[in-house]
């Protein structure tokens, strides 16, 4: 008799409702996110609905969920009245199997290093696509996540890149002028009462274009970490689009760099059967498109070094959590390969003392605690 090998299928095509009440933070997430990045996620996760789900490990003695990636959207969602009654006091998890404490920890690094950072100048180039269509700088403010002062910056950039010729001209802002583009207060569609998240669909990956306005940029060694965290754990997260009618292409809003890494990665590819996880959003305007591109970008925060420092050195200890679980020591290399840090930044974040001279002179609240 013959057996067949089992199909493997990503997490992110297993999306569960369940209750907020059976959620709980872990203790090694080393990502920190600012007060303005808060309101930005929310407005993202109200305008947009929730578009990717929270990565957990489940107890089975407990049944509780214990969150490996997005903490934060776990908080809008349990803490912000409106969105936790639309979501009916549910959460969208996909759950990893059978991950040891050590496994965990990996992941929850690899999720929130991989995540690149934005390049000035192309946000600039969107904030002068924006103003162009009719966006007020209210306007872009409040859907972007930016103070008047760095929308204003954003302007200045552009206008020294058309005085200096390497920026296509733009018409002339008029700030009194009504915006030429409709301004959609909400764009969440309901479906079946429930977040685009708990749609993803397999779309072919010969169907996916890039879009023209994602200022996110990622180093090769986050694209390597990208590629060890999809092939460890699968796709968690889908890819976030908007389809063309007339073309029949899915446009990327979020995910860009999930999707390279599918397309471009054979081994990868060929377990993903050359199809990628995409949640659809309702049509909208160019503006709004933009805007939740920038939204999905910006409210991701960074790491706190402190929290990554401590992770480190646990990780090379050994470590005991409250309930129990135990990691033995792990080795620099594996560090060096869950954690994506090359060889200096882990010596950094191992030895007190290069941390002592890095931090030396700075308020003690930036400081390391195994600097301080």
């Amino acid at each position: 008799m013959t057996t067949t090998a089992k199909t493997f299928v990503s997490p992110v095509y297993d999306v569960r409702a369940v209750p907020l009440a059976d959620v709980r933070a872990n203790t090694y997430n080393p990502n920190a996110v600012a007060p303005a990045e808060m309101e930005l996620l929310e407005t993202s996760i109200w305008e947009d609905g929730i578009t990717q789900p929270v990565v957990a490990v489940r107890d089975e003695d407990t049944g509780v969920y214990e969150v490996v990636d997005g903490y934060h959207r776990y908080r809008i969602v349990r803490d912000v009245a409106r969105i936790r009654e639309r979501e009916g006091d549910m959460l969208p998890v996909v759950v990893l199997e059978g991950k040891s404490l050590a496994e965990r920890m990996a992941s929850t690094i690899r999720h929130n290093r991989a995540r690149g950072a934005h390049d000035p100048e192309l946000m600039a180039q969107i904030v002068g696509e924006l103003v162009d269509s009719g966006m007020r700088d209210g306007w872009i403010s409040r859907q972007l996540g930016m103070s008047r002062d760095e929308v204003l910056r954003l302007r200045q950039i552009v206008g020294v890149q058309k005085v200096m010729g390497i920026a296509p001209p733009r018409t002339a802002d008029d700030q009194d002028a009504a915006p030429a583009a409709p301004v959609q207060q909400e764009l969440f569609a309901v479906q079946d009462g429930r977040s685009p998240v708990y749609h993803v669909q397999a779309v072919p990956l010969a169907g996916v274009r890039a879009n023209a306005y994602n200022p996110n940029v990622v180093k090769p060694r986050e694209m390597r970490l990208l590629e060890t965290s999809i092939w460890m754990d699968g796709i968690t997260q889908p890819v976030v689009v908007y389809l063309d009618e007339d073309t029949g292409a899915y446009e990327i809003v979020d995910g860009y760099h999930r999707y390279l890494t599918v397309r471009d990665t054979p081994r990868i590819r060929d377990r993903e059967g050359g199809m990628l996880p995409a949640v659809v959003l309702p049509q909208a305007d160019l503006a709004h498109r933009m805007a939740s591109t920038i939204r999905h970008n910006r409210a991701r925060g960074s790491h706190d070094i402190r929290r990554m420092s401590s992770i480190v050195q646990s990780a090379a200890a050994g470590w005991a959590t409250a309930t129990g679980e135990r990691i033995e020591g792990k080795s620099d290399a594996w560090m060096m390969t869950n954690f994506g840090m090359g060889a200096e930044e882990l010596l950094v974040m191992k030895d007190p003392k290069p941390l002592a001279d890095q931090f030396k002179g700075r308020a003690f609240s930036e400081v390391p605690d195994a600097a301080a």
